[in-house]
């Protein structure tokens, strides 16, 4: 009887191999999607946030706060943004965070700008408006594909 030592095939070898490679890309592939895709709903929940501000904003007020002609973040920043010593004291309806806050101009987690544009009425209404007699808030998702986060789509 010849004497049999235990070891593994070829064929056991190589089905190990590739399930190790098949996992590994999986993971790979996992580490690139998940941030992007946690960054995208952060930013939806932002937004959700900002438009929260607004509406609360558009109660005190009557209106939505004016927009920039580049259609900025800036009138949008300072509209929200509480000052005590202004006179009469301005209410704060939204904590921006100081370190996206760049000259008065608010950036996504994908570092790059929000954009702010209101629509009060018919007669400002443009092809562009997503949102007839409101306002538009949106950023680009950080890719150069045109896609953005918004508060129009899901």
């Amino acid at each position: 009887m010849p004497d049999k030592k235990g070891g593994f095939t070829l064929i056991e070898l190589l089905v190990v191999i590739s399930i190790i490679m098949l996992l590994a890309s999986m993971t790979a592939i996992g580490l690139v999607i998940i941030p992007y895709q946690v960054k995208k709903a952060a930013t939806r929940t932002e937004i959700s946030a900002i438009a929260m501000a607004l509406e609360e904003y558009h109660i005190d007020y009557g209106a939505y706060p004016a927009d920039d002609p580049d259609n900025s973040s800036r009138k949008l920043v300072d509209a929200l943004t509480g000052d005590r010593k202004a006179d009469p004291p301005r209410k704060n309806y939204y904590s921006f965070s100081k370190s996206r806050l760049i000259n008065g101009v608010y950036f996504s987690l994908f570092k790059e700008p929000f954009y702010y544009r209101r629509n009060e009425s018919e007669n400002d209404k443009t092809d562009d408006m997503k949102n007839p007699y409101t306002y538009d808030i949106w950023t680009s998702d950080g890719k150069k594909t045109g896609q953005s986060v918004n508060n129009w789509t899901q």
